[in-house]
């Protein structure tokens, strides 16, 4: 219901109530009438507006904080969020390219907060190494983190090394298992600060490695 649309009952209102006063009941109670109907007419439309479903970024798959987006990682969702619209990345904006501040899991909408446009958010590269299959847990799954741990066995009758801590919460990007058939062997891919990489590359020369899950 417009401005204009009440100012014109306004009007009318005001005509029938000049008009001879034998016919005062009825018209009021046509005006009534009118006036229940064009407020009823307004709410169903305000109702209709605030209902109307709009497309927002999700996203579509685990992506690591300290990265950049990519196209592949989002999709498009129809969703009604009413006062919280603004917090999220409508379909009117493209966020592809943005960089991310942490961790996003797939179902989430896309957060206005969790992306900067700062080239210095770019942080982590994404690095793949092979573990032994009983090295990691058997029901690890993309978007994890995981604590990665150098070991050395026994050798000689000789004391192992104690176990050195390399990584601290990777997250795991992709694990291939199509090896372990063959060799025993996994290629997980993960998500580290590059300043990480060196001593990861390092632990791989020798020992083995040995992932645990963080539960969180």
């Amino acid at each position: 219901m417009t401005v204009e649309n009440y100012a014109r009952l306004a009007s009318i209102s005001i005509y029938l109530s000049r008009m001879p006063q034998k016919k005062n009941s009825h018209t009021r109670l046509v005006l009534a009438i009118t006036l229940c109907i064009a407020a009823m007419v307004a709410s169903y439309a305000m109702s209709l507006a605030a209902n109307q479903k709009e497309n927002y970024w999700m996203i579509a798959r685990p992506v690591s904080s300290g990265t950049q987006l990519e196209a592949q990682d989002l999709k498009f969702q129809a969703v009604v969020l009413g006062a919280s619209s603004p917090s999220y990345i409508s379909a009117k904006f493209n966020p592809i390219g943005s960089f991310t501040l942490r961790n996003l899991s797939p179902g989430e909408l896309l957060d206005a907060k969790a992306l900067s446009s700062d080239q210095q958010a770019l942080t982590n590269q994404q690095v793949s190494v092979s573990m032994r299959l009983v090295d990691i847990p058997a029901q690890i799954a993309l978007g994890e983190t995981i604590n990665i741990y150098q070991l050395h066995d026994s050798q000689n009758g000789e004391l192992p090394d104690k176990p050195q801590k390399i990584l601290n919460r990777a997250f795991v990007s992709s694990i291939d298992r199509k090896g372990t058939n063959f060799g025993g062997e996994v290629a997980l891919t993960i998500s580290i600060n590059r300043a990480d990489i060196t001593n990861l590359l390092w632990a791989t020369s020798s020992g083995r490695l040995v992932a645990i899950r963080t539960h969180g």
